[in-house]
């Protein structure tokens, strides 16, 4: 008979990858290296920590032969396909609904998308009225083709710099000076050149 348990917590997870691990004779960095992730974050993962970055934990899953199943059908589609999502119109409705944590959400999930598919993926002008998101977008555009080799897509060289610095974070939050100064240190040159400062670690996860 097969029995099925159900991973509904954090620590359920963190205890399965443990017992995994240690069943295949794996130390915490032989499968660090494996799922090409720090050890540190395998250790958090394993203790059960609550904010583990979900990307991550399914490849320390798929390093130890595991899976994730579910009986719910997994929606397809340009939407559900991070490669073939028209992001300038997802950024277009969140702004509309003011949905700024997503939206910036959106932008290192935008960068890593182009930097996976080997292209920026907004080659027209997403046509935004804001104008801060507008070079944020820029900004993460032409970092991406730079990092790829490519040239940038003409539309961003329309795209003036801001005025004063923005970080995208600071539209749904506080942001303290020292993380200000954290990110601005931290930021690429091409998104420094349009005022617009995010660290590189939050982008470039491709």
């Amino acid at each position: 008979m097969t029995f099925e348990n159900t991973i509904d917590t954090p620590a359920a997870a963190g205890a399965l990858i443990r017992r995994q691990r240690i069943g295949q004779g794996l130390t915490q960095q032989a499968l660090a290296d494996a799922a090409a992730v720090s050890r540190k974050f395998l250790i958090d993962l394993e203790s059960g920590h609550e904010r583990a970055e979900l990307g991550k934990t399914l490849a320390v899953f798929a390093a130890l032969g595991l899976s994730l199943v579910t009986t719910t059908p997994i929606p397809v589609g340009m939407d559900h396909d991070p490669e073939r999502r028209d992001y300038a119109a997802t950024f277009t409705d969140l702004l509309a609904k003011r949905d700024f944590e997503f939206a910036t959400k959106m932008l290192a999930d935008y960068a890593s998308a182009s930097l996976k598919a080997g292209r920026p993926l907004i080659q027209r002008s997403p046509q935004l009225n804001d104008p801060q998101w507008s070079a944020a977008l820029a900004g993460i555009t032409n970092y991406t083709a730079h990092r790829l080799n490519q040239p940038a897509p003409d539309w961003t060289k329309r795209i003036q710099p801001l005025n004063e610095a923005w970080m995208p974070a600071e539209s749904y939050r506080t942001v303290r000076e020292p993380m200000k100064e954290l990110t601005k240190s931290e930021t690429p040159h091409e998104l420094a050149a349009m005022n617009v400062f995010i660290r590189e670690r939050s982008l470039a996860t491709a």
